[in-house]
């Protein structure tokens, strides 16, 4: 089956969406080359990546009734982001894509020298940048003022 690399802010990623349990994950992307646990601090719950390097791809894994899908990261080249492949972009290009489509929501923050961290609050989303080139983008499903989960 032919992935789509879809980037949907607060969505999904191509035909799966947030909220996808690992057995639908397993079967969209197949088994992940490194499973790892995370012990958040201000989480109850751990959370679980299974990465697939060969692809580009994370997955986040949290326990909310069940283990579900709630982030996903990307460093693929072939994705894309509103139908433009988001990895050939600059940062003003991402910024302007963004906000004609509705998110204005945003911060950039430098962390390290040469790295940059676009956060578009609004899109539960953030791109990361170093030495101006775009080697990442995060993103998670939505939640309103309440931390409430707004499942797709």
């Amino acid at each position: 089956m032919q992935k789509k690399l879809e980037i949907k802010p607060k969505l999904g990623f191509g035909d799966l969406k947030f909220g996808a349990g690992t057995k639908e994950v397993e079967q969209y992307f197949g088994q992940p080359q490194e499973t790892e646990k995370l012990d958040i601090e201000e989480e109850e719950e751990d959370v679980e990546v299974w990465s697939y390097w060969d692809q580009g791809h994370s997955v986040y894994f949290e326990k909310v009734d069940k283990e579900v899908c709630t982030n996903f990261e990307t460093d693929n080249e072939e994705a894309e982001l509103f139908g433009e492949k988001v990895f050939k972009l600059d940062e003003p290009r991402i910024i302007d894509l963004m906000v004609s489509q509705g998110y204005k929501d945003f911060e950039v923050e430098e962390d390290e020298p040469g790295e940059k961290i676009i956060f578009f609050h609004d899109a539960h989303l953030q791109f990361v940048f170093e030495e101006d080139s775009l080697v990442l983008v995060s993103w998670a499903v939505g939640v309103d003022d309440d931390e409430n989960i707004l499942w797709p």
